[in-house]
């Protein structure tokens, strides 16, 4: 759709510092003259990496420079002003783990940064875009606006985001998708310092809220003339596109976007909460993706409970820590807890988790009470660590450990969310079927 004849109001997008990148294809971070440690000049590159994985590299155009293979040395970057910490693969190429360059302490207006491998939603307003050969182009709702903890954060998609997403089926590609940009919503400038917890709030987040590794990659902080005052090369983690989501958040939610960066930004302002809470996120990332071993998942998603627990029992001063580790309080005891004050109903649902209805229908607890989900969670997870322990009625129960994995991800899911305050809707995570986008209001709102 041309934007000249939609007849709707568009904005102009953001444009990206280093250029949009087809899937898996490297992104040049520069190219020009460099000088190595023979002290002579010669033409060379340095390019972001998009597959098999994100990464750093430089190559010179010449083969009689004389780098030493696998030495650690600089490349001086004559147009751009810095040296790049670099390590050699071989004469003429090799890898950097990562760098910045400018004035760290430079007063910024604006932040621009680079995501990858997110996907497509619709946002608040339309963009006026330029097809490849110049033509007008409207982006539908391509720019998404979110307000959090003082920042006003921008975030354009690529218009021709369903055509670089057409190949992501591939293994390992990467490929940039969005553009951002994060400013003070009352105009004030900021460091590089202090900017640097709204990118890991941000890289965190979107990746919990999606079930899988998305980076905003490649940050330029800018003055108010748009001229680069500091910017940093590094590889982060991301993992390969995915056209599929296997995360609690749906895409289309906005409103409950908004609300999780409400929560992070103010935790993560924080050492050492935001440490806390993304090693949380971490474990819960792993635990929510769909690849690797049923198992692992589960080991992941048992210890970011474990963490939680912890947090909820022993940081808060509702258990010492001589109790928390007694006998008395096991671990479904430690995790029931932790659900039941989150307002998450421990109950196992036949109509869901069958596997685990049949397995906890032949267990027995002390005190006549029904088996729960805590139990199962609990007792699956210490059948499969523990040598000791028989683990034939794990697999003997069809379906069962696959059960419990979804089960584990819910509650770790949830339990992340209400620790932060999280008043938006989400996916149920234990449940394997439903429609697309089907969400439901965290149980504690």
């Amino acid at each position: 759709m041309s934007a000249s004849s939609a007849g709707l109001n568009a904005e102009t997008p953001l444009s990206p510092v280093y250029p949009f990148n087809a899937p898996g294809e490297p992104i040049a971070l520069y190219d020009g003259p460099v000088v190595g440690s023979a002290g002579t000049e010669v033409p060379g590159v340095v390019q972001y990496d998009c597959s098999p994985k994100p990464g750093i590299s430089w190559r010179l155009h010449y083969e009689d420079h004389d780098l030493t293979p696998t030495d650690q040395t600089e490349l001086s970057l004559l147009d751009l002003g810095f040296d790049l910490p670099v390590f050699a693969r071989d004469a003429v190429s090799g890898w950097c783990n990562g760098a910045s360059y400018g004035d760290p302490t430079a007063p910024l207006d604006r932040l621009v940064a680079h995501w990858f491998n997110l996907p497509r939603w619709h946002g608040s307003a339309h963009l006026a875009a330029h097809a490849a050969d110049g033509t007008p182009l409207l982006v539908p709702a391509g720019r998404s606006v979110y307000e959090a903890d003082g920042w006003k954060i921008t975030l354009d998609v690529r218009p021709d985001h369903n055509a670089a997403f057409s190949d992501v089926r591939k293994a390992n590609v990467h490929v940039m998708t969005h553009v951002m940009e994060i400013r003070r919503l009352n105009g004030n400038t900021f460091t590089a310092a202090e900017v640097s917890p709204v990118l890991s709030a941000l890289h965190a987040g979107l990746s919990f809220a999606l079930g899988r590794w998305v980076a905003p990659a490649l940050p330029v902080g800018q003055n108010d003339q748009e001229q680069t005052m500091w910017g940093e090369w590094g590889p982060m983690l991301c993992d390969p596109a995915r056209r599929i989501s296997s995360g609690w958040w749906y895409p289309e939610d906005q409103e409950s976007m908004a609300n999780l960066l409400a929560c992070l930004l103010p935790v993560f302002r924080d050492p050492d909460k935001g440490q806390a809470l993304r090693l949380q996120m971490q474990y819960a990332i792993t635990a929510i993706a769909d690849r690797g071993f049923v198992e692992q998942r589960i080991m992941s998603g048992a210890a970011g409970l474990e963490h939680v627990m912890w947090q909820e029992l022993v940081l808060s001063g509702l258990l010492t820590e001589d109790e928390f580790n007694s006998r008395s309080w096991p671990a479904h005891r430690k995790l029931r807890t932790v659900l039941t004050d989150a307002g998450v109903d421990p109950k196992v649902r036949a109509d869901r988790l069958p596997a685990i209805t049949a397995f906890a229908a032949a267990q027995q607890v002390s005190g006549g009470r029904s088996v729960d989900g805590a139990d199962v969670v609990t007792r699956v997870r210490n059948r499969l660590v523990h040598p000791k322990e028989a683990q034939e009625p794990v697999y003997g129960v069809k379906g069962l450990v696959t059960e419990t994995w979804l089960l584990t991800r819910h509650y770790l899911a949830l339990l992340v969310l209400h620790s932060i305050g999280f008043r938006g809707s989400y996916q149920d995570l234990s449940r394997t079927n439903g429609w697309v986008g089907e969400t439901e209001p965290v149980p504690w709102d």
